[in-house]
C-alpha cells in the first residue's frame, strides 16, 4: 500500500512539474497576444504522394519558426523567462540574451504571406492548380498555432519538350546535347529541373567554344492547357547579344606565377616567356617555366573549353603555394580570346610553433609542442619539403590511477617529408586530368613512445605514398612501400613478468622488421548543413607477403633480413559514420568500426602497433583502456600494465548531440563492442573469435558528455559506467540492477571520467 501511495506522491510531483513548466513559457507574452508554437498541414481532399517530405517542406518554409525545443521541451525560452528585464551584466542578462530565447509571438507571423509563399512552392512542384488557406488554432488562452488547409490538386507530368531554335551552329550544338536532357517525359513537372537544365546547356556550349552564352539566354515556356500535363518549350531570349551566339578560339594564354596587385602595371608589362602552349611572366623567377604544362588545360589555336578553364583554376589552386588564382578572359577579336591566370603566391618558407592538448585511443590527454619548417616551393617546382618535430606528455584521466602503472608519458617523434606534385613512378610516366592534382610523398621518421616504469617502444619509418581524389568528396591513399622498425627497450622487472607468462604479447612487442604496402580510401561529405551526412573509410595494410615469398626459413626455422624477424600479416579495418541533423542544434551520430587481422608465418599475433585495443576516451568509454577484453577474458594483471589487445575488433557507438547554451553543448551516448584473438590461447580462456561468440562477449556502457566548442578547440568531458560486463558469469553480465550511485566504493570503480580533446568521433 505505501509503494502505491508512494507511486502517486512521484506521478503527482511529475505532473506539478509539467504544469510549473507550461505555465512558466507564456509568462512573458503580452496581454493581447499569445506565443506562436508552429506550424500543421491539414491535406483537402486527397494527400499527394510522398506528402510527408512535401509536409516537412511546407512546414519549414512557413515563418515565423517556433522557438526550438529539446526532446520536446522549449528549454531556452524556459531560461529566458525566469529572468527579468536586465539592468547590467547580471545573471537576467545571461538568461535572457545568452542563455535564453525570447518567445515568438503569433503577432509576428504573417498567414496570407506564407500562404502565397506555399502555393508559388506547390506550383513550382508541379502542383498547379494548388490553394492554401489559413486558420488560426488557439491552444489555451496565451496559446495559438497556425494550420495551413492545402488543396494540392493533381500534380502535373512533362508530356514533351520542344527546342524551338532557329538553323545556327549555336542551335546545331544545343541540339547535339538534347539526349542528355534532364527534362524528360512522364516525369513530374519541377521548376529546379528546368534551372538547372538551362544550366546544363549552358556548360555544355560554352565547352564548344561559345564563352559568352549564359543560362539566361534561354527562355522555356509552360503550357498547361493539358490534363495533368504540361508541354515545355525552350527557346532564345529575344535579347541574345551577338557574341554569345560565336564560338571562340584561344589566342593566347599568359600565366603570372608571382602576381602582387601592388605590382599589378609592372607585372602586365614585363616581358614574357612563350613556351609555346604557353607564355609566362614571373618578374621574381620563383618558378620554373616548364613546371606548369602539366596543369594549364586550355591550349592555344583549340576551341575554348570551360571545363578546361575550370580545371585549370582548379588545378592551379591544388598546388598548395598560392593564396588565390584568378581569370581575365578578354576578345583578342571577334572570334578569339585572350586568357590571363594571375596566381598570388602564398610565402615560400614558414616555420610554425604549435601547442595544443591532444587525445589518442589509448585514453591518454596532454599537451605537445609541435615545431614545424616548410618549404611550399623546394627547387622552383611546388614541391612541399617539411621538417617536424614533437614532444610531449600525457597522462590518464579516466578511471582509478592508482591502480595502474602507466598513467603517465611522454613522446618524441620527428619527421622529414617531401611532398611532389603528381604521380612519380619509376620508368613511367603518367598524366593526369582531374581537378586536384594528385601527390607523391616521401617520408622518414621516427617515434619515441616512453611509458615510464613499464617499457620505450621505438619506430623507425621509411615510406612512399600516392594520394588522389577519385571526386570532390573521396580520398584515396596508396602506399605501395613502407618500412618500420619497431625496437622496445627500457623494460621494466614487472613488466617483463607479464611478458614472460604471456607468449602472444611478447612476441608482438620484440623488435622486427614490418615491411608491407596499405591503401586506403575515404568518402567524407560530412557538413553541419546537411540532414544526413556520411563517413566512410577503409584500409588494408599488409606487410611481408613478397618476403615470405623470397626469403627461406634461416636455422631457427624463421624467415629474417639478417638477424632480425620481419612481420607478416595482413589487416583490414572499415568504419562508417553517420551524422544526422534532428534539429538546428540537434544532432544525432552513430559510429560502426570493425577490423580483424591475421598473421602468420614468423608471426602468431599482429605486431603490438598493428593490434587492435579498446576502451578509452575515444572508444568504449566506460571501460579504462586497454583493460576490455579480448573476449570474455579477464586479467588478473590488466588494472596493472593495461596492455590488453586483439586481432579483431568491432565496436558501436551512438551519441546525441545537443547544444545547451553559448559555446557549451551536451551529449548522451552509448558504446558496445570488443576486441578478440585471432586463435585460442591457453593463457586466455574465452579470448579467442569464434564467429558466434560475439553477441556473449559484448561490453556496453553509457553515459552523458559536457563539451566546450570553440571551434577552434574542443574540450570534452565524458562520464560513463557500463552496463554490460562480459567477463561475468552467463546471466550476470549486465549490471544496471547494481548501479549504487550513493556509494564511493562503486562510483570509484564505475563511473570514469573522460577528459579528451575534440569529439570522439
Amino acid at each position: 500500500m505505501a509503494g502505491i501511495q508512494n507511486k502517486a506522491k512521484c506521478i503527482g510531483l511529475l505532473l506539478s512539474i509539467i504544469f510549473i513548466f507550461s505555465c512558466s513559457s507564456t509568462r512573458t507574452v503580452p496581454d493581447g497576444d499569445r506565443l506562436y508554437t508552429g506550424t500543421t498541414i491539414r491535406w483537402e481532399n486527397k494527400k499527394p504522394g510522398k506528402n510527408k517530405e512535401l509536409e516537412a517542406d511546407l512546414i519549414a518554409m512557413s515563418r515565423p519558426a517556433p522557438n526550438r525545443k529539446f526532446l520536446g521541451m522549449p528549454i531556452r525560452l524556459w531560461l529566458y523567462n525566469l529572468g527579468n528585464k536586465p539592468t547590467g551584466k547580471g545573471l537576467n542578462h545571461l538568461l535572457r540574451n545568452k542563455w535564453g530565447e525570447a518567445p515568438v509571438l503569433l503577432s509576428k507571423a504573417k498567414p496570407a504571406y506564407t500562404a502565397e509563399v506555399l502555393t508559388s512552392y506547390l506550383e513550382d512542384n508541379g502542383f498547379m492548380q494548388a490553394t492554401v488557406s489559413h486558420e488560426t488554432k488557439p491552444q489555451g488562452s496565451k496559446k495559438a498555432s497556425i494550420q495551413y488547409q492545402v488543396d494540392a490538386g493533381q500534380q502535373y507530368k512533362i508530356n514533351s519538350v520542344v527546342f524551338e531554335l532557329d538553323s545556327s551552329d549555336l542551335s546545331k550544338t544545343i541540339l547535339r546535347t538534347e539526349d542528355k536532357s534532364l527534362l524528360k517525359v512522364g516525369r513530374f513537372y519541377k521548376l529546379d529541373q528546368i534551372k538547372r537544365e538551362r544550366e546544363r546547356i549552358s556548360n555544355q556550349v560554352r565547352q564548344q567554344g561559345y564563352y559568352y552564352f549564359l543560362p539566361d539566354h534561354l527562355l522555356t515556356e509552360v503550357d498547361s492547357n493539358y490534363n495533368g500535363e504540361v508541354k515545355l518549350y525552350i527557346r532564345y531570349k529575344d535579347s541574345i547579344p551577338q557574341k554569345a551566339s560565336t564560338a571562340y578560339r584561344m589566342e593566347s594564354i599568359t600565366l603570372y606565377p608571382s602576381y602582387n596587385l601592388a605590382e599589378d602595371r609592372l607585372v602586365r608589362n614585363a616581358p614574357a616567356l612563350d613556351l609555346g602552349p604557353y607564355r609566362v611572366k614571373d618578374i621574381n623567377n620563383l618558378f620554373l617555366p616548364k613546371i606548369f604544362s602539366r596543369y594549364v588545360l586550355l591550349k592555344e589555336d583549340s576551341l575554348y573549353r570551360f571545363r578546361a578553364h575550370e580545371r585549370t583554376l582548379e588545378r592551379l589552386m591544388s598546388l598548395g603555394t598560392y593564396k588565390f588564382v584568378k581569370t581575365e578572359i578578354e576578345e583578342a577579336d571577334s572570334s578569339r580570346l585572350r586568357a590571363r591566370f594571375f596566381m598570388t603566391p602564398t610565402p615560400r618558407r614558414s616555420m610554425q610553433v604549435e601547442l595544443n592538448g591532444n587525445s589518442k585511443s589509448n585514453n591518454f590527454v596532454g599537451s605537445q609542442i609541435t615545431i614545424s619548417s616548410l618549404n611550399r616551393n623546394w627547387l622552383k617546382r611546388a614541391n612541399r619539403f617539411e621538417v617536424k618535430l614533437a614532444a610531449g606528455f600525457e597522462w590518464q584521466v579516466g578511471g582509478n590511477r592508482v591502480d595502474q602503472a602507466n598513467t603517465r608519458g611522454y613522446s618524441l617523434n620527428g619527421e622529414v617529408a617531401l611532398n611532389l606534385p603528381g604521380l612519380i613512378v619509376p620508368f613511367f610516366k603518367i598524366r593526369t586530368n582531374n581537378a586536384f592534382i594528385p601527390r607523391t610523398r616521401l617520408s622518414v621518421g621516427y617515434e619515441l613512445l616512453s611509458r615510464p616504469g613499464l617499457y620505450n617502444l621505438n619506430s623507425f619509418t621509411l615510406q612512399q605514398a600516392y594520394q588522389w581524389k577519385s571526386g570532390r568528396l573521396t580520398d584515396h591513399n596508396l602506399v605501395p612501400i613502407s618500412i618500420s622498425y619497431v625496437l622496445p627497450t627500457k623494460i621494466s622487472p614487472a613488466f617483463q613478468e607479464i611478458l614472460d607468462k604471456d607468449p602472444t604479447l611478447r612476441q608482438s612487442i620484440e623488435k622486427q622488421f614490418i615491411i608491407g604496402s596499405n591503401y586506403t580510401v575515404t568518402f567524407n561529405n560530412v557538413n553541419k548543413n546537411r540532414i544526413h551526412s556520411v563517413f566512410l573509410q577503409g584500409n588494408l595494410d599488409a606487410a611481408g607477403n613478397l618476403l615470405g615469398l623470397l626469403i627461406p626459413k634461416n636455422k631457427e626455422g624463421i624467415k629474417a633480413i639478417g638477424y632480425q624477424p620481419f612481420a607478416q600479416y595482413a589487416r583490414l579495418t572499415g568504419e562508417a559514420r553517420h551524422y544526422w541533423k534532428l534539429g538546428r542544434e540537434l544532432q544525432w551520430v552513430n559510429r560502426l568500426l570493425a577490423g580483424a587481422g591475421f598473421s602468420y608465418g614468423n608471426n602468431s599475433s599482429l605486431p603490438f602497433v598493428k593490434q587492435f585495443m579498446t576502451g578509452g576516451s575515444n572508444s568504449l568509454r566506460a571501460f579504462r583502456a586497454r583493460t576490455l577484453g579480448p573476449g570474455s577474458y579477464r586479467s588478473e594483471t590488466s588494472t596493472f600494465a593495461a596492455s590488453e589487445a586483439g586481432d579483431i575488433k568491432l565496436e558501436y557507438n551512438s551519441e546525441l548531440r545537443f547544444k545547451l547554451f553559448s559555446v557549451v553543448k551536451g551529449a548522451i551516448f552509448g558504446d558496445a563492442g570488443n576486441i578478440w584473438l585471432e586463435r585460442d590461447n591457453p593463457e586466455k580462456p574465452g579470448a579467442a573469435w569464434t564467429g558466434t561468440n560475439f553477441m556473449r562477449d559484448l561490453a556496453v556502457g553509457a553515459g552523458i558528455g559536457l563539451r566546450i566548442d570553440a571551434s577552434i578547440l574542443v574540450i570534452r568531458a565524458d562520464l560513463a559506467t557500463p552496463l554490460r560486463k562480459p567477463w561475468l558469469p552467463a546471466g550476470e553480465k549486465w549490471v544496471l540492477d547494481q548501479i549504487r550511485l550513493g556509494e564511493p566504493a562503486w562510483r570509484r570503480e564505475n563511473l570514469i571520467l573522460n577528459i579528451a580533446i575534440g569529439y570522439p568521433f
